[in-house]
């Protein structure tokens, strides 16, 4: 079911959140580290139904190891698509600022962080008014693109910005993590000239190989991306895994199969070389 919304309507917005809304103040507060480690619990119980995607259970845990040996006092951090906040409320170092394209999230996180630490807009190549499909039943997969098999949407017209144009040439970036569902390539093309001046480390998401939700059909959606980061950047990529254990970059090829079914990585850090730090302390069970 679609139902058209324009981005103003606040009471549709309140109407679907209440839920999410709740899961936003367990997830920032201090009931978040204890509600994730029943996350992980549960997800490793399930696991053993599924013993070939055990590493996928442990994912968070690797990227909270990176993050929190990484990130330093002094970083400016961007979080694009913050959804409900919690890397914000995580990072307990550095200078933060969310992006978040749904009215009623954006709204949410400026309630709780204050409205400068939220920008409400989507992020592409290109601006101008875009369709956000809000997810009712699982907001996590909200996006530019429809997510046909994830459930009841409501098209919101929001306004689509350049990374370039939002933050302009004298901000310093150290640490982009962006979740945006599919939409990761058109959203760090549009901060190019940021990329290349700053070099920050990149925390993003890519799904599965063969995803009929995203454009692209049986093509790889995330594949321009990654040669994006690496061929035209000189970024190195590694999952989510690779860094806590100082294993080498991954290349194009590895990046495809660990997202092919079993799955064994949907979460990756770009690094540029210049930045590359020593291994961190990987968790242990």
């Amino acid at each position: 079911m679609t139902q058209t919304v324009a981005p103003s309507d606040q009471s549709a917005a309140f109407g679907t959140f209440s839920a999410l809304r709740f899961k936003h103040r367990i997830a920032t507060s201090p009931l978040g580290g204890a509600a994730g480690a029943l996350r992980d619990q549960w997800r490793g119980l399930r696991s053993l139904r599924n013993p070939e995607l055990g590493l996928l259970t442990r994912e968070d845990a690797m990227v909270n190891a990176v993050l929190q040996a990484r990130i330093g006092a002094d970083w400016n951090c961007l979080d694009i698509g913050a959804h409900l906040g919690s890397v914000y409320y995580r990072l307990t170092r550095g200078q933060h600022r969310m992006i978040e394209a749904s009215p009623g999230k954006a709204q949410m996180l400026g309630d709780r962080f204050g409205a400068k630490a939220v920008i409400e807009c989507a992020v592409s190549d290109t601006e101008g008014a875009v369709t956000f499909h809000e997810n009712l039943d699982q907001p996590g997969f909200s996006a530019l693109d429809r997510r046909a098999s994830r459930g009841r949407t409501v098209e919101r017209r929001v306004r689509a910005r350049r990374l370039d144009d939002i933050l302009g040439d004298d901000t310093r970036i150290d640490f982009i993590k962006i979740d945006v569902e599919g939409h990761e390539y058109p959203a760090l093309r549009g901060g190019e000239a940021l990329l290349r001046r700053c070099r920050p480390l990149i925390q993003f998401e890519a799904g599965a190989r063969h995803d009929a939700d995203l454009a692209g059909g049986p093509d790889d959606p995330a594949a321009p991306l990654f040669h994006w980061l690496t061929d035209d950047l000189g970024y190195a990529v590694y999952a989510a895994f690779d860094l806590p254990y100082g294993r080498p970059a991954i290349d194009a090829a590895q990046f495809a199969s660990y997202r092919s079914y079993p799955y064994m990585a949907f979460n990756y850090f770009a690094v540029h070389p210049q930045h590359l730090p020593p291994a961190t302390s990987a968790p242990r069970r």
